[in-house]
């Protein structure tokens, strides 16, 4: 392995050949590999297919502007958790805020001093290590990113639904077979997630793994209903080979609820629900209203969708 791929790897975003040629000169020199794009279509592609350590923006970007070029990588479980630096000749507050909105991390100004630069970007190289922006056992975006998208999405105006899913009695699973094959349903919710993104609308659904078997897709209104019912059967399907043979024929385990009461708990139920943007709601109440939509579906022994306070199934 060469020493060069021990360095870490900056992608760097500008129109301009010569600031693209400067900055590649002073971060080589101060011990970085780097990457480059002249516009937001290639900025998308080479983060996807390279995944660098860090990225540098500018805002001014061809085809796609630096904004949503920000805001598409955050929204795509590859990319969603990397460090995003703008560096921007617009020194507009407003610019900036809007840019901090869209998900970048932190920002510099041209003309910028090459020493304040590089000590900027080994200063969020280092935060980005020490937060944990991506769940560690799928990969997933993690709550800060969540909260960001909820924000981004309330604030730009969209008509989206948060949904909330959730595995009922998911202790009881653990508890007859241990910890192993119950990451083995949460990493199953993340694919059937991720598969849900691809198959209804890649590039305006958003997956985020709370943490446990919790996950949380925004996606647009029009597409919640289907999303949810396809979710809900798909899981149904597919968790089964995940109990003991003599469980599915019974079709019920026999365990204690999280009351330590000994009962028969219905195998392969999720419970989804879902609550729709409005005008003027905060993301803490969207959130909180969610999780409540998800507590009521929980309340059925089977799988339940519940979305805006009608039960889908």
């Amino acid at each position: 392995m060469s020493e060069e791929s021990h360095l870490p790897t900056v992608l760097i975003a500008d129109d301009d050949p010569n600031v693209r040629f400067l900055l590649s000169d002073t971060l080589t020199r101060a011990g970085f590999a780097v990457l480059t794009a002249d516009n937001g279509h290639s900025l998308i592609q080479i983060a996807q297919d390279q995944l660098p350590d860090i990225i540098l923006v500018d805002l001014m970007l061809p085809g796609i502007d630096g904004y949503e070029a920000i805001r598409q990588l955050r929204n795509d479980t590859r990319t969603a958790h990397l460090p995003i630096m703008i560096v921007t000749a617009r020194t507009n507050p407003a610019d900036v805020v809007i840019g901090f909105d869209t998900g970048a991390d932190d920002y510099v100004t041209k003309p910028y001093n090459d020493a304040e630069l590089i000590a900027r970007i080994r200063s969020l190289l280092r935060r980005t290590t020490k937060r944990s922006v991506r769940n560690p056992l799928t990969g997933l975006p993690g709550n800060v990113l969540i909260a960001e998208e909820i924000r981004y999405r309330l604030q730009k105006g969209d008509a989206f639904t948060l949904l909330y899913l959730d595995v009922n009695e998911f202790k009881a699973f653990n508890d007859a077979y241990g910890f192993a094959r119950g990451d083995q349903v949460i990493r199953l919710i993340a694919q059937l997630c991720e598969r849900a993104q691809q198959l209804f609308a890649p590039q305006s659904i958003f997956v985020g793994h709370v943490g446990g078997d919790d996950f949380v897709i925004l996606c647009p209104t029009a597409l919640a209903a289907n999303l949810s019912l396809w979710l809900v059967t798909q899981y149904e399907q597919e968790v089964l080979p995940l109990y003991d043979e003599a469980d599915r024929q019974r079709g019920y385990l026999i365990g204690y609820d999280r009351a330590g009461n000994l009962h028969q708990i219905p195998i392969g139920a999720m419970a989804i629900g879902g609550v729709s943007s409005r005008p003027d709601v905060t993301v803490d109440e969207l959130s909180r209203e969610t999780a409540a939509m998800k507590h009521e579906a929980k309340a059925f022994a089977t799988s339940a969708v519940i979305i805006d306070h009608v039960r889908l199934r």
